[in-house]
């Protein structure tokens, strides 16, 4: 067994693109696999997204489970079972207790928010913010386009896409939070809209200045569709949302085949991620073959 697919593999954010990955991985025999999300996650593609299983305990995602752990010595306990593992706890506490041979930053926060190379024997990035070979080993583009996938050593990656375009829609297609609250809903992915209806409410979070100024306890506004299709992607009902966050898209093409499969988009990007791994051991065989 080639001793590569032995290593610990991290990964911080178990949306679309983590989870994509790990599956991937998985597929390939690494089999020591840890996701690390936040304790409310914020992904929309909740049908590919092993972020789910951080309210339900598991999620299966192309016949690749994780499972949900609460302490970080379960870990290798998981793996033992041929699961991944995920977890909320905080990422300095992940990397003192278990620390990865590679780590993969697919958080897409499009900043850098501290990462270097130094985390891991090998660091990869994926999307724009990143710097290859000064924060992190190899960066990943995750634009649409011929570069899509594409592996970095050096240098950045393309700067931030706007939605894929639909039959002529882009940004309608994406709803936004315009304020920050907690998102509630009665629609799931799957359900069909018609423009204008509405997806939802966002429950605002009310400061002690609001009050003094009347605004209603309840206070509250929709989120409508701006075009009509089929839910795609939607966060979970009772998650909190700041200004600009991500609450749901919708398909116009009315397709609800594809809603439990994996993009296209990022099934590429998990691909990349696996190259830059192939890179690193055949750069390390090199370098050892040359020292013998």
């Amino acid at each position: 067994m080639d001793p590569v697919v032995q290593a610990r593999v991290l990964v911080r954010g178990a949306g679309e693109l983590g989870s994509a990955v790990a599956v991937h991985l998985a597929h390939q025999g690494f089999g020591r696999i840890l996701l690390v999300e936040r304790a409310f996650p914020k992904a929309v593609r909740r049908n590919v997204c092993f972020s789910e299983a951080v309210f339900n305990h598991g999620k299966t995602v192309d016949g690749v489970t994780a499972r949900f752990v609460m302490l970080l010595s379960e870990v290798d306990m998981v793996h033992e079972l041929g699961d991944l593992a995920i977890t909320t706890q905080p990422l300095p506490e992940v990397f003192a207790a278990w620390p990865p041979d590679i780590f993969v930053d697919a958080a897409m926060l499009r900043s850098n928010w501290g990462l270097t190379r130094e985390l891991a024997s090998l660091v990869i990035a994926l999307g724009p913010g990143y710097q290859a070979g000064k924060d992190c080993h190899a960066v990943v583009e995750t634009v649409r386009g011929p570069q899509l996938g594409r592996v970095l050593l050096g240098g950045q990656t393309l700067p931030s896409e706007p939605p894929a375009e639909i039959m002529g829609f882009t940004q309608e297609r994406v709803i936004k939070a315009q304020r920050p609250g907690i998102f509630r809903t009665n629609h799931d992915i799957g359900d069909r809209l018609e423009q204008g209806e509405k997806v939802g409410v966002v429950v605002l979070l009310l400061t002690r200045e609001d009050l003094y100024r009347g605004v209603p306890v309840d206070s509250e506004y929709p989120v409508v569709a701006r075009i009509s299709g089929v839910v795609r992607g939607l966060l979970r009902d009772g998650v909190p949302v700041e200004t600009g966050d991500k609450i749901g898209d919708i398909d116009p093409r009315g397709i609800t085949e594809d809603l439990r499969h994996i993009s296209d988009k990022a099934q590429r990007v998990a691909e990349g991620v696996l190259e830059a791994i192939v890179l690193e051991r055949d750069r390390l065989r090199l370098r050892e073959a040359a020292t013998t």
